[in-house]
């Protein structure tokens, strides 16, 4: 009787919103005729992996197609993301082809099904695929899964729905999935994450560190056009990278510290600075040039003037990469440029927000992360400010001091 009564309450407000399409529904109608669950013991002809993520979190997913091309050197892999992160991606020698895609979120949940279905029909055609993946662990507002069994794979594997974070009309998720991978009990990096995709599946974990997996972000004529710009030629000393922006402002450490930083190390050896950013940071990159200046130090501001795939070739140049919590931090992670992360979350806050390092911190080798000890007044569990807050109590010596553990 009470699942009577739920099923009954779901439809209600399915029609409410104008969506009268369960996923199993869905699923029916524009998945594979033959869904099955993932075996392990298979070996797929075609791949693909989709991800509804930005810069930082797509980035990361080179070490799980590290994974797949080690184990599988014939499947064809295709990755379907959106357009801003597939700039990365055109020069990355474990995807066969990538397939830009722009969630539909706007309309009714009806509309945005059958769209998502139409963009599934055009993007993969009849064909299908073997397996289709889904490496994010949190919740998802897109409608990525929908467009999972579009893709007619017959095993769709991905991590349990987070029903407490989604709308009841959306109904249950999983149904939607072959192949529900719990999400575990303790937070981990999101290349942790990754692995438990790749061990599910039944692929040995490969070493993404040799060679680093970063080096599949760009090629020679990225590198060639990033040397281009930052004009530095053959600099005595070593080149820092300094990664400035953030999505958050409350993730943007000032522009006066990082300033303080450079000087310290400056002390030491000479020192030469590329800025990293996009368009919306050119006026702090201005101002951090002139205070590097002003201080004697040789900055050239690259912020807005590279493409992702330059601005990857940019960091490979770095001898260090200190930086905010962005998705320039995850870049410098895949090529093992010793990283240093100045987070706006303070050591005491949850595990499991948005910008804890416990799952968005740098993954490389040699990596320091610098957090307040404790939140600042007026956030508890988290940074909540909208402009530059708990971050401010993270002290210039203090980073100086990791960049400098980090060279050594």
């Amino acid at each position: 009787m009470r699942s009577l009564l739920r099923r009954a309450v779901w439809q209600i407000n399915a029609i409410r919103h104008r969506d009268p399409l369960s996923p199993a529904v869905f699923a029916r109608l524009f998945g594979a005729r033959r869904r099955r669950p993932w075996d392990p013991t298979v070996r797929p002809r075609r791949i693909v992996v989709l991800r509804s993520d930005e810069i930082g979190d797509t980035s990361t997913t080179l070490a799980l197609f590290a994974a797949i091309r080690a184990h599988w050197p014939e499947a064809t892999v295709h990755f379907v993301l959106k357009p801003g992160p597939a700039t990365m991606f055109h020069a990355t020698p474990t995807v066969d082809r990538v397939i830009e895609w722009t969630p539909v979120t706007e309309g009714s949940a009806l509309k945005r099904q059958i769209l998502t279905a139409r963009q599934g029909l055009r993007r993969f055609g009849l064909r299908g695929y073997d397996l289709a993946i889904l490496p994010r662990w949190d919740f998802d507002d897109t409608p990525v899964r929908y467009l999972a069994v579009a893709s007619r794979a017959r095993s769709v594997v991905g991590f349990a729905p987070v029903p407490e974070r989604e709308p009841e009309w959306f109904g249950p998720q999983d149904k939607l999935l072959t192949d529900v991978i719990s999400r575990g009990t303790t937070p981990r990096l999101t290349v942790g994450q990754l692995r438990r995709v790749a061990e599910y599946l039944g692929l040995p974990w490969e070493d993404h560190r040799l060679p680093p997996v970063g080096r599949g972000l760009f090629d020679d004529a990225d590198l060639r056009a990033a040397t281009a710009k930052a004009g530095l030629g053959d600099t005595e000393g070593i080149v820092v990278g300094l990664g400035i922006g953030a999505r958050d402002a409350k993730r943007q450490w000032p522009v006066e510290d990082l300033a303080d930083v450079m000087q310290t190390l400056s002390a030491e050896r000479p020192v030469a600075v590329q800025i990293l950013g996009g368009g919306v940071d050119t006026a702090r990159a201005r101002e951090l040039v002139a205070l590097l200046e002003a201080r004697g130090i040789r900055a050239v501001d690259l912020a807005g003037k590279l493409s992702l795939s330059e601005s990857a070739a940019a960091i490979s140049r770095c001898d260090v990469f200190l930086g905010n919590d962005s998705g320039l931090q995850h870049i410098s992670s895949s090529l093992e440029v010793p990283t240093a992360v100045v987070t706006c979350h303070p050591a005491t806050g949850s595990p499991w927000s948005d910008n804890a390092p416990e799952r968005f911190g740098p993954w490389s080798a040699r990596s320091a992360m610098l957090q307040p000890s404790h939140p600042a007044e007026g956030c508890v569990d988290e940074c909540v400010a909208r402009e530059p807050h708990c971050i401010r109590a993270v002290r210039p010596d203090e980073v100086a001091a990791a960049v400098e553990g980090l060279l050594r």
